[in-house]
This record gives structure tokens, sequence and C-alpha cells, in this order.
């Protein structure tokens, strides 16, 4: 398979949010998610955490 890698400007990158009974639910703390090819970042992740 021939396929050309571009990078995805940070801006471009998707921001998720938890989701609890069906409400999104935005996390100050959050997890980068990347590509495993370049490491460029593609998005991030809320992080759950106990509290």
């Amino acid at each position: 398979m021939s396929t050309v890698l571009k990078s995805i400007p940070v801006a471009d990158a998707r921001h998720e949010a938890l989701r609890i009974d069906g409400q999104r639910v935005w996390r100050d703390a959050t997890i980068d998610v990347r590509n495993p090819y370049d490491g460029t970042l593609v998005g991030t992740v809320p992080k759950a955490t106990l509290d």
C-alpha cells in the first residue's frame, strides 16, 4: 500500500470529551494521542481520575 503521510496542524487535532451518562464532560487533564509513525499530535483525550 502506498500512502503519503502528511502532518496534521495542531489546530486540526481532534479534542474529545469523556461521555458520562450521555453527557460530554471536559477535563483539564488530558492525554496526547500521537501518530506512532512520525510523532505528530493527532488529538487529545481526557484523563479519567477517581476524584
